[in-house]
């Protein structure tokens, strides 16, 4: 049963620049452009039939992006209280350890390609948060306190598989993920997660 179990395995090797940025859920709250990140790690399919596969596995996940609050905002860290100014942009870098787990469907192969879409869910654990502001009242200042321990995304993936002989293939692919859940600790608005990413990867 094991070794059958393990033919129905393949492993992704992944490192995927990505585009993020955050939106809110109040007026006075403005998107400020975008960051730049990466999403790198391990994934696995399982194939439960010949061209479908419950996929899974763990990243380490850098995002973030830059935010402009209309009010000023304080940030309550370690007993100290940073109060940033009204119109101040405040840059996020959010890291997360990452768990996604999607279902896959695949094309039979045509030439040495083999084309697929992936989607789901990743639930994410906080592991460290930063920020700075334009005035540098915060400057890449740990902002744990501030920012929720969990998150929890939606992905939607496209790509090919190109195959370079056996089991082994170069993965390339298109991604989107949206956040819903609020990545700060704060109640008074919400916060979520947003990024467009270039899929790269080894597949054995």
């Amino acid at each position: 049963m094991f070794p059958a179990l393990c033919q129905d395995l393949r492993f992704n090797f992944m490192a995927n620049p990505q585009i993020n940025w955050l939106s809110a859920n109040e007026d006075d709250i403005d998107t400020d452009g975008v960051s730049i990140g990466l999403n790198t790690g391990i994934e696995m399919d399982w194939f439960f039939a010949e061209r479908y596969a419950i996929t899974s596995g763990i990243t380490i996940n850098n995002i973030g992006g830059k935010l402009i609050y209309q009010d000023s905002i304080d940030f309550n860290l370690d007993n100290e209280r940073f109060n940033v100014p009204a119109g101040n942009s405040i840059n996020y870098k959010l890291q997360y350890i990452t768990i996604p787990l999607g279902i896959k469907f695949k094309t039979i192969e045509i030439g040495y390609a083999t084309y697929w879409i992936n989607a789901g869910v990743t639930p994410m654990i906080n592991i460290r948060s930063k920020a700075t502001d334009t005035d540098d009242i915060l400057k890449k200042t740990s902002i744990t306190e501030e920012t929720a321990l969990f998150n929890m995304n939606y992905f939607i993936e496209g790509g090919l598989e190109y195959s370079l002989g056996g089991s082994t293939a170069i993965v390339a692919g298109i991604g989107y993920n949206a956040g819903f859940i609020d990545v700060t600790s704060r109640a008074a608005d919400k916060i979520t997660t947003n990024s467009l990413s270039l899929v790269i990867g080894i597949l054995f």
